[in-house]
C-alpha cells in the first residue's frame, strides 16, 4: 500500500540512541525540524512489588526520521543529545520502506502508543508458554481469547485442567 503523503526524494530511516534516551532524542530532533516516529508500547512491570503499567519505546534505542534525500544536513543527528547517529550498514544508511512506518502507524493511537494485543493469532489447543505471575515457567493450552487484552489457557495441576484468565502479555508461543 502506497503512503499517500510519500515523497520520492524523502525516505525513512533509523537513528540508534543512547541507552534509555529514546524520548531525549525524539525531543532534540523534533526541536531541530526533523520529522519523527517513535512507535511506544505499554508494558506491565512489577516495581517494589506492585504491577504498574509503563509507556516505553517499542524498538527500545530506535526511533525513525524521516530524511530528504537529496540537500538535506544530516550531519546534526550525530550531535543530538540522546542520538548516537543514524543506523548505517558500512556507508549506507538503510532505507526503512514506507509500508513498515505505515502499518505502525496504523497500529498507534493519537499519543504513538502502539496496540499490538491481538497481533499473534492464537488457536485453540495451541501449546503456550507462562511468562508472566505466579504461574510463570508452566506450559499451557490456548483455549480462548476473552478480549482484546485477555485470554484464557488450560492449566494442568495436580492432574487436573484449569482454567485461568490472563493477560495477552503474560503468555508466548511454547
Amino acid at each position: 500500500m502506497k503512503d499517500p503523503h510519500a515523497h520520492p526524494c524523502r525516505r525513512w530511516h533509523a537513528v540508534f540512541c543512547k541507552p534509555q534516551q529514546d524520548a531525549r532524542a525524539e525531543e532534540n530532533l523534533l526541536n531541530q525540524g526533523f520529522e519523527i516516529f517513535r512507535p511506544k508500547t505499554r508494558t506491565r512491570k512489577t516495581h517494589n512489588g506492585r504491577r504498574r503499567t509503563w509507556v516505553e519505546s517499542l524498538f527500545p534505542r530506535y526511533l525513525f526520521v524521516r530524511l530528504n534525500q537529496q540537500g538535506q544536513d544530516w550531519a546534526p543527528i550525530r550531535s543530538t543529545r540522546g542520538a548516537v547517529g543514524l543506523v548505517r550498514l558500512g556507508q549506507q544508511t538503510p532505507i526503512v520502506p514506507d509500508f513498515v512506518i505505515e502499518d505502525l502507524r496504523r497500529r498507534c493511537d493519537a499519543d504513538g502508543i502502539c496496540n499490538l494485543t491481538g497481533t499473534i493469532d492464537y488457536q485453540p489447543d495451541d501449546l503456550v508458554e507462562i511468562i508472566d505471575g505466579p504461574c510463570s515457567g508452566y506450559r499451557a493450552l490456548f483455549k480462548a481469547r476473552t478480549s482484546q487484552e485477555r485470554v484464557v489457557v488450560l492449566l494442568k495441576l495436580m492432574h487436573q485442567q484449569r482454567e485461568l484468565e490472563l493477560d495477552e502479555t503474560c503468555i508466548r508461543r511454547a
